[in-house]
């Protein structure tokens, strides 16, 4: 049946109907005619120059802003959508007949790549949510069910679209078996759902919401209680135990309670809220200085450490500097004869050896020029396989160095120095020597290593180098072990050799492993102390084997 479409403007609206007058063809291009807001084609023009009509009325629809839809009739939904699909300026289609949307209309919908919203009579649920998840079109439908329920009364769920979109519910009493089936009915059909607001609580009515939100699997929702005219005791028991028996299902789905507390709730806990919120705030007060003075001390250390590690570069560089080339006499292949043979008179020529060693430093050079660095500087001490190579200062007390560099700067590290009631020329029977035991291995950070079984078992590790600028000197170790913090060890002068020699017998039996180093009551002996935590303390205690006078040639 052919029939005419009738196109007009009612401000950013353009109106689409259906008629039966004829259209008069010969007047349809003279635009002294034609009225652009009250436009007529037939329908089987518009299918014969669909896109001449539709370009036409696009241009129209651009020049007047027009945005909606308005399609009067169904029985032409289906060109009118065509032509819908075609205009990228509307965005809402309003159908205006008191009829359910049928799939064919859908689909005709979800060819559109503008259509953001849709008025409608009715339309199927399942039509709705297809719409919503496949283009992200809003349905809003006019029918409304004849619900006598309450709770769709109360939350004003009336159509389709309103039970698929709303967003937050309230629940002002105890379901009846009405209300129930209506609640199970919303839950089934709903998308939108995140927040829950019961008024009237009880332990019935929280089971019936969690059961409905854990079978249709409802995500990111706060199931917000009153605690007006409700009994708190009842709903923290209740909750308590309902999370705890769904623990998994919340934290999947992201299920939160939250507890409203009534103006009257809040004025007569005022106090104690206030009181709360201070010590919360007091308690976040101290965590956050607390957390400020970490890092300032954490940002101190590094700082610290970096300058400590510039100071030990500069000794390497020293050291390397006070390195020299030597001759060996031996029967190396290194070494040259020429002419006759050894029993000769004539003269034999020795190649240099490249060999180096700590015997070979020129330490005298070295402490020359760490004596202008820092005056108090009164030996070097080395020991293999650890970081420990460090020149050695002493103060007038013992406290000086704690916190000092080697310059003599404030420095958390400290550094490696001698007991102040020590002889740094002639040495006493034992010559003490402190260091911080920092983490990261500088000062006396790496002497934990030496209590590896596969370090202090290795003979060429058991021989610590300490020298003076007076006296080159080789010290083996002969006992090693961690005690509790105690002076008993600490003591540098003795008034016998039985005093001594009992010394010597006391640390000797503390060492855990036994060195098989004879000490004499004629010998001297170094010590080795640091921190190994705020209680205890690792020892090393070497006696002295070989000296030489590096002055002497």
């Amino acid at each position: 049946m052919s029939y005419n479409i009738v196109f007009k403007l009612f401000k950013d609206t353009i109106s689409i109907s259906k008629i039966k007058k004829e259209v008069d063809y010969e007047s349809l291009n003279n635009t002294n005619i034609i009225d652009v807001k009250d436009l007529k084609f037939s329908n089987d023009y518009i299918r014969e120059n669909f896109e001449l009509v539709s370009n036409f009325l696009n241009v129209i629809i651009i020049k007047h802003n027009i945005k909606t839809v308005q399609i009067n009739n169904l029985e032409i939904a289906d060109i009118c959508l065509d032509l819908v699909n075609e205009w990228e300026h509307i965005e809402k289609v309003y159908f205006k007949p008191d009829k359910v949307i049928n799939l064919d209309i859908v689909l005709k919908l979800l060819e559109s790549k503008n259509i953001r919203e849709i008025d409608c009579y009715n339309m199927n649920h399942y039509l709705i949510e297809r719409l919503d998840l496949n283009k992200a079109i809003k349905v809003n439908t006019r029918y409304n069910y004849d619900f006598v329920s309450n709770f769709m009364l109360e939350n004003k769920l009336a159509s389709y679209s309103d039970f698929y979109y709303k967003k937050s519910i309230t629940i002002k009493k105890e379901f009846d078996e009405e209300e129930i089936e209506d609640f199970r009915i919303f839950m089934a059909l709903n998308d939108r759902l995140r927040h829950i607001k019961v008024l009237a609580y009880s332990n019935e009515l929280l089971t019936t919401i969690i059961e409905e939100i854990l079978k249709y699997k409802k995500e990111n929702i706060v199931i917000e209680i009153v605690e007006e005219n409700n009994d708190l005791n009842m709903i923290y028991n209740s909750v308590a135990y309902i999370k705890k028996q769904h623990k998994k299902d919340f934290e999947e789905y992201n299920i939160i309670f939250k507890l409203a507390y009534s103006k009257e709730y809040k004025k007569r806990n005022f106090l104690k809220e206030i009181n709360f919120k201070l010590c919360m705030a007091l308690l976040v007060f101290i965590i956050l200085i607390g957390l400020a003075t970490v890092s300032f001390n954490y940002y101190k250390q590094y700082k610290d450490e970096q300058i400590i590690n510039e100071q030990i570069e500069e000794f390497e560089n020293i050291i390397s500097e006070s390195e020299e080339f030597v001759t060996i006499d031996n029967n190396e292949t290194d070494i040259e004869y020429i002419g006759p043979e050894k029993n000769t008179t004539s003269t034999t020529t020795k190649k240099k050896s490249n060999y180096k060693s700590a015997y070979y430093v020129n330490y005298s050079q070295a402490f020359q020029k760490l004596l202008k660095k820092n005056d108090d500087t009164v030996g070097w001490l080395e020991v293999n396989n650890t970081r420990i190579k460090y020149p050695v200062v002493q103060a007038d007390t013992n406290s000086y160095y704690l916190n000092r560099d080697f310059n003599k700067k404030k420095n958390s590290m400290g550094w490696i120095f001698m007991d102040y009631r020590n002889d740094p020329v002639d040495l006493d029977r034992n010559t003490i020597i402190y260091g911080h035991n920092i983490k990261t291995g500088i000062m006396f950070g790496t002497i934990k290593t030496m209590f590896n079984t596969s370090w202090y078992k290795k003979a060429t590790n058991q021989i610590i180098t300490f020298n003076t600028p007076t006296k080159n000197m080789k010290w083996k170790i002969f006992s090693i072990y961690q005690i509790k913090a105690t002076e008993d060890y600490l003591k540098n002068d003795f008034e016998s050799n039985e005093e001594f020699n009992k010394f010597i017998k006391m640390i000797k039996k503390r060492s855990i492993y036994n060195f098989k180093v004879d000490v004499k009551d004629s010998d001297k002996i170094i010590t080795l102390s640091t921190c190994f935590s705020h209680t205890t303390r690792h020892v090393i205690h070497a006696v002295l084997v070989e000296e030489e006078d590096p002055n002497v040639k």
